[in-house]
């Protein structure tokens, strides 16, 4: 929960900041992106009609934030954000989750005015594997170690302040808990973000 108050007041700071970063090339952006992919992490089993849920490791929603530096001349930009990303599964008498916040630096080469590619780093901070009520008895608390993953991104810009696109994700975690030591978190996405 505080991650979530965190990232909600670092987004309030970067809109009310909008006016000052524009003039000088830079803007504050927010997004959102649908994940999948990765490997699962655990399995539930819901009794009558309800059919059973993953949580995986690539899985599912991913709100971020950030700042992103746009050249003057259009050629390219570079964005850097944090993020919250996670999947989760609900019942009436436990929940099971897998969160992390990311940190992304990407830098996008302009094809042309609609159209950017590009990439970069990224790194899982506080991944964690979290269980209540009934789910402590499917698996317990632990956290995860990522490694420095990379980014390719495909974009396209509805003029100035929207867009859509598309992203591959190569990362991994590393805990004790986990067969093997290790599981493969790499992903695919589809988002969207508006820049102030």
């Amino acid at each position: 929960m505080q991650v979530k108050n965190t990232l909600a007041a670092a987004a309030l700071a970067l809109a009310a900041a909008a006016p000052t970063f524009a003039a000088e090339g830079i803007a504050p952006v927010i997004g959102f992106t649908l994940t999948g992919g990765g490997k699962t992490l655990v399995e539930v089993e819901f009794e009558g009609d309800r059919s059973n849920e993953k949580i995986s490791s690539g899985g599912l929603s991913h709100l971020f934030g950030g700042i992103e530096y746009r050249d003057p001349s259009g050629a390219y930009a570079i964005q850097t954000t944090i993020g919250y990303h996670f999947d989760r599964v609900s019942a009436d008498n436990g929940s099971l989750s897998f969160s992390r916040v990311p940190l992304e630096v990407l830098g996008f080469w302009n094809a042309n005015e609609n159209i950017r590619l590009g990439g970069g780093l990224r790194k899982a901070l506080n991944s964690r594997f979290e269980t209540s009520g009934a789910g402590n008895s499917i698996a317990p608390d632990f956290n995860m170690r990522s490694s420095i993953g990379f980014v390719l991104q495909g974009e396209y810009l509805f003029g100035e302040h929207a867009s859509i696109f598309l992203r591959y994700v190569n990362e991994e975690f590393k805990s004790n808990y986990l067969e093997g030591g290790k599981v493969d978190g790499s992903h695919g996405g589809l988002g969207i973000s508006y820049r102030f």
